[in-house]
């Protein structure tokens, strides 16, 4: 009798270690709230093209929306301070620090400022 197993029988190889996971990277909120305005305006049914066209003006005007917040809010000192730390190169995330810290109420001020965005960019049916 032979005591070998038949190659179907035998174990399966140990399988390969998992990769290192990468941590995904977090949405830019702007980047989500534009692509929901342009899903709500119904620019699913518009080439995309013109749908990332489209996108990309609505970043540009939101990336100056959040600007404006932040500058309206800040002191003449605290201004200077800021724009010393973009002049410097700050990352996003010390300017982000930066400003929660000057402007305690900021989430509230840039809820406001995009509701009304959001209206007047969908119209009165919004």
């Amino acid at each position: 009798m032979d005591s070998t197993l038949p190659e179907s029988a035998a174990p399966a190889p140990a399988p390969a270690p998992a990769p290192a996971s990468q941590p995904t990277p977090t949405p830019d909120p702007l980047e989500a709230f534009a692509q929901n305005l342009l899903y709500d305006k119904g620019a699913a049914a518009l080439d995309p093209d013109l749908a990332e066209g489209m996108k990309e003006d609505i970043m540009q005007r939101l990336n100056l929306l959040s600007t404006q917040v932040v500058l309206e809010a800040l002191t003449d000192q605290e201004t200077a301070e800021f724009e010393q730390l973009v002049d410097n190169k700050a990352t996003v995330e010390q300017l982000q620090a930066y400003t929660n810290e000057k402007i305690p109420d900021l989430a509230q001020r840039m809820t406001e400022a995009l509701t009304r965005f959001r209206l007047t960019y969908l119209g009165a049916d919004a």
